[in-house]
């Protein structure tokens, strides 16, 4: 079905069904109830890099800028700009709610954009959130699509670029299930993931298959507590995957157990008072680059003996804050990060090949000052992302030397209407 057609079947249900909702929605017993609702965005976007850049999306969703590589005059080949202008983000979100089930209310979701699946899929349809949820009184369960809970969306970065703070933030949607139980201010959240559009890299190029081979879902657990204008919490996750299930050894093949065992924790928290907002994250982990940050994991030991071969996740520490201002219909922000590659433990070493994003790369630091005009349902919104990367060579413990900082500077103008 091209996203053509599903857009149409989606504006037809919803022409269809609304009648039905509005006349169920008058009467007195709630559980009976069915309302299907379509909601979304237009939106166009333009912005103009002064450096090449790490990126996705025709450059709509920035990470950082492209280390120096010279050319045989010495000219640094990425030191030139780049300039586009787009509407792929533009969505649309389709939600519904009927009679209650097993006790609980019912709540389900179909959303998507035109951003594609893929860099080789921009302007098609993708599936962005599909999911249903049963709530009662304290619990919660939601089996679909939907964020990662170590993207906390209580507590998330709020920029106009497509990468929505990453490499500072995790980004990643995953298929889940999910368990949230709720009692007067705290939140307990249990989750068991797998990967599909965001997923881990590994011999066979990034891929959901090494998870699957793992034969074990993302786990996460996460606790919050919140108040009225106040919101802390911190998770724990745990991910297991099977980079290959033989490797070579003098041309002969042989039948792999070596799995990567990869733990992160983040905590965060946020404060609103006033019109003023403030927000503020940490994470330490290691292996998410499919969470759009840097890292992975590499070959630690290889033993032509025994046939076998080890890998160990990389460290990385990731810290952003932001500041918001609301004044009327102006919105003003300002968001500051810094991740970086740390140095792997000095019982390790790397001693093969390395999967993942930028492992070139000690740090990178980012800061975004932004501005939007919203009267009503239009908005109009610019920001300045500022990035530097440190590029560096590395001994075989991660610790770098002759180290290069480049920039970009991007502008980014923003038009939208929501519905």
């Amino acid at each position: 079905m091209s996203y053509k057609t599903f857009a149409v079947l989606i504006l037809l249900a919803r022409i269809t069904l609304f009648p039905c909702s509005s006349a169920l929605g008058n009467q007195k017993d709630d559980s009976t109830k069915i309302k299907i609702d379509l909601h979304g965005f237009v939106s166009t976007q333009l912005f103009a890099d002064s450096r090449q850049i790490v990126e996705s999306r025709e450059h709509m969703l920035s990470l950082y800028p492209k280390k120096r590589v010279l050319d045989a005059d010495g000219n640094d080949v990425n030191a030139g700009g780049v300039f586009n202008q787009l509407s792929m983000t533009s969505r649309l979100r389709l939600t519904i709610q009927g009679p209650k089930v097993l006790g609980a209310k019912p709540f389900a979701v179909i959303e998507g954009d035109f951003s594609g699946a893929s860099s080789f899929d921009n302007n098609s349809f993708r599936l962005r959130e599909a999911y249903i949820q049963l709530q009662w009184e304290n619990i919660a369960v939601l089996a679909g699509q939907y964020w990662h809970p170590i993207n906390t969306i209580e507590c998330r970065p709020m920029v106009f670029n497509l990468n929505t703070g990453a490499p500072f933030h995790p980004f990643s949607r995953h298929n889940q299930i999910r368990v949230t139980f709720t009692k007067n201010k705290l939140k307990l959240i249990a989750s068991a993931a797998s990967q599909r559009d965001f997923v881990s890299s590994g011999p066979q190029g990034a891929s959901s298959v090494y998870m699957r081979d793992a034969k074990l879902p993302n786990l996460h657990l996460q606790l919050q507590y919140q108040t009225k204008n106040f919101i802390v919490g911190t998770g724990v996750d745990y991910k297991k995957i099977k980079p290959e299930k033989t490797t070579v050894f003098n041309e002969r093949q042989y039948v792999s157990d070596a799995v990567v065992n990869s733990f992160s924790a983040i905590i965060f928290g946020k404060y609103e008072q006033n019109n003023w907002t403030v927000k503020t994250a940490a994470l330490y982990g290691h292996n998410l680059s499919d969470h759009l940050m840097l890292g992975g994991y590499y070959e630690h030991s290889i033993d032509s003996v025994s046939h076998t071969k080890d890998f160990a996740a990389t460290p990385l520490l990731s810290v952003w804050t932001q500041v918001l201002r609301q004044y009327e219909n102006w919105n003003f922000s300002i968001f500051a990060g810094y991740t970086e590659n740390l140095p792997y433990k000095k019982t390790q070493a790397v001693g093969g090949i390395f999967y993942g994003r930028n492992d070139d790369i000690k740090s990178v630091s980012r800061i975004v000052p932004r501005v939007s005009y919203r009267p009503g349902a239009f908005e109009l919104g610019a920001e300045m992302e500022y990035t530097v990367a440190t590029y560096g060579t590395k001994d075989n413990k991660s610790y770098f030397s002759d180290k290069q900082s480049v920039n970009n500077a991007r502008l980014l103008l923003s038009a939208s209407y929501f519905f």
